[in-house]
């Protein structure tokens, strides 16, 4: 099956690499997008239609909602200090987003220039829709043995770690309550005038992931699910 092959060049590539703690999962986008989530949308951030980025074919691309997350962080423990998403950013803890939607699925392994590796990592709710769908089509991981998900674990502690290897984009699967998370200063926090590079904002409809890598390329088709959706501010 070739999910099976994927996940096992994914993790096979990422083995012999190190991992960093990580206490923040952060989203970036432009100044408008949250100003927008607060002035007309009460704080609440919503989920979207899973986008085609990636493999066109993943079994996820148009079926669940969600929203995306980084998890890549410096030697010292930040977050990268520049983003292609946009200029501001939502940092939320690690623990907190794992809390609530504490089922994470294997979804993807791609690159987009042969040089930059994404792992997709789906962060579900149990019972949700979106768990059930998962479920169904991908494999679950084990974040508390390190061995089963060298992607993103969780060690002594409860500390989080996430690879080094690779950028780990988690597609958490709920709506976000932002302002409340922000009333509580120990759980989020925004940091503005984020360096961007590239295009600066996320690209409607998604990207492919480049099919010539040898790296993460499989020998078929990952699945049949051909969904183009698009990826809306909200």
């Amino acid at each position: 099956m070739e999910m099976q092959q994927l996940e096992q060049n994914a993790k096979k590539n990422v083995l012999s690499s190190g991992y960093s703690r990580c206490t923040w999962f952060y989203r970036n986008k432009s100044r408008e997008y949250f100003d927008r989530i607060t002035s007309e949308h009460g704080g609440l951030m919503k989920a979207y239609l899973k986008d085609a980025t990636g493999d066109l074919r993943a079994p996820i691309n148009g079926e669940i909602k969600g929203l995306f997350f980084m998890s890549k962080v410096m030697e010292n423990g930040e977050p990268q200090p520049q983003s292609p998403f946009g200029n501001t950013r939502l940092l939320v803890r690690a623990n907190i987003l794992l809390s609530l939607a504490p089922n994470v699925y294997f979804a993807d392994y791609y690159c987009l220039n042969r040089k930059d590796h994404y792992i997709t990592l789906v962060l579900t709710r149990p019972g949700s829709d979106a768990d059930r769908v998962c479920n169904q089509r991908l494999s679950k991981q084990n974040i508390h043995n390190q061995s089963n998900s060298p992607f993103l674990f969780i060690l002594r502690h409860d500390e989080v770690h996430v690879s080094s290897g690779v950028m780990v984009e988690l597609f958490f699967t709920e709506d976000l309550h932002v302002a409340q998370l922000l009333a509580d200063g120990n759980k989020a926090e925004m940091r503005y005038n984020i360096r961007t590079f590239g295009a600066g904002r996320t690209t409607q409809g998604g990207r492919a992931k480049h099919s010539c890598c040898s790296t993460c390329r499989t020998t078929g088709s990952v699945t049949t699910t051909t969904a183009t959706a698009s990826r809306p501010e909200f």
